[in-house]
């Protein structure tokens, strides 16, 4: 079944996604200097094409665009076809008022034109060799479609925090294996479905949560809501079987994943030349702000609204209808508020940012 819960909308994720902006600041230099190396469009087209994949509501998504349209317009006058990406769920209304606040164009450029385009990342979504440049920024750490597998004393496919213990929560390696699977076929079929979309000499920059040799982004925000549900368990708020059968669906990749489809499979291989793969601990606002003043409360609260972005439309959908109409979506996420000040220690969160440039051969 296919993952199309999206983003919590609203104008709720644009008002809770600094974090998302600031792991995804570090690489756009990357492809703000590999700009001067693209083609020129040859006579069959009459602009530059750029799709940023994974657009969610917009804010953190135009800011991006504004930067490379900036970039092109050193080396070009073409116009600009500026595409945004993202499932059908998507708050679209959102995008298009974001697009142009007060009926002005927030891309301001002369000659820069906007569509939306509902569609997963992992499937084409233009024509055949008319992009330039793609992005996608942390949309391709959710799976494709949602696993089959169970992972039943955990609620995430990575290994639990060890700095988070807590009784009954595991997952064996054999248990992750499943997943692994899943997230590198995915990201195949993310690759293969650019490659077609690219023109020679087009780049490519892919940006996704992940994880490094001793932190994951799922550390932290994953072990406060596992607490959370168990909380809520053990409370008899909640039975135990929607523990077990809840996962929520992402894969923490580290930069080695990233790159592997490139290095080990021969039709991606001879598609795309890797330029850069890097990770970095990418600065945190409300981890920032907190260190800054010690205010317990105002982190939990301000930490709760980024997980509550991302997480809150798959925990709704997972839920029985009755219990959704009980409010018990609240009061899990106000749990986890008062876990957060009860426990910043325990729940301490780094975005681990990881990213590649490609260039399409």
């Amino acid at each position: 079944m296919p993952v199309t819960t999206g983003m919590k909308g609203g104008g709720y994720y644009d008002a809770n996604s600094r974090e998302q902006r600031s792991a995804a600041d570090s690489f756009l230099p990357w492809l703000e200097a590999a700009i001067a190396d693209l083609p020129t469009p040859d006579a069959s087209q009459s602009s530059w094409n750029v799709l940023d994949i994974g657009s969610s509501e917009g804010a953190n998504a135009i800011y991006t665009m504004n930067r490379l349209v900036a970039a092109l317009r050193q080396h070009s006058d073409l116009p600009v076809w500026a595409l945004f990406d993202d499932l059908p769920t998507n708050d679209f209304n959102q995008l298009f008022l974001n697009l142009f606040p007060d009926h002005m164009p927030a891309l301001n450029a002369p000659d820069v034109y906007t569509a939306a385009i509902g569609g997963s990342a992992f499937g084409r979504l233009v024509p055949p060799r008319s992009l330039h440049l793609a992005t996608t920024f942390n949309a391709i750490g959710f799976f494709e479609n949602r696993p089959t597998a169970r992972l039943p004393h955990f609620v995430l496919a990575m290994q639990p925090n060890p700095a988070a213990p807590r009784d009954g929560v595991s997952v064996t390696p054999e248990e992750l294996r499943p997943f692994q699977e899943q997230a590198h076929h995915d990201l195949c079929e993310f690759y293969k479905a650019r490659a077609a979309e690219l023109v020679p000499g087009g780049k490519l920059l892919v940006q996704v949560f992940g994880r490094n040799a001793t932190q994951s982004t799922g550390h932290g925000i994953c072990d406060v809501l596992s607490d959370a549900l168990l909380d809520f368990v053990e409370a008899d708020l909640l039975p135990q079987t929607f523990y077990e059968d809840f996962l929520f669906p992402a894969y923490y990749r580290c930069p080695e994943e990233l790159a592997a489809p490139i290095e080990q499979v021969p039709e991606l291989a001879s598609a795309f030349r890797i330029d850069q793969v890097a990770d970095i601990d990418a600065p945190v606002p409300f981890n920032a702000e907190f260190e800054r003043t010690g205010d317990r409360k105002a982190w939990a609260e301000s930490y709760t609204g980024f997980l509550r972005a991302f997480t809150e439309p798959v925990l709704a959908a997972a839920l029985p209808v009755d219990l959704v109409e009980e409010q018990i979506v609240a009061k899990i996420y106000q749990r986890i508020e008062q876990l957060l000040a009860d426990n910043p220690e325990r729940y301490e969160f780094h975005f681990i940012s990881i990213a590649a440039l490609l260039t399409r051969l």
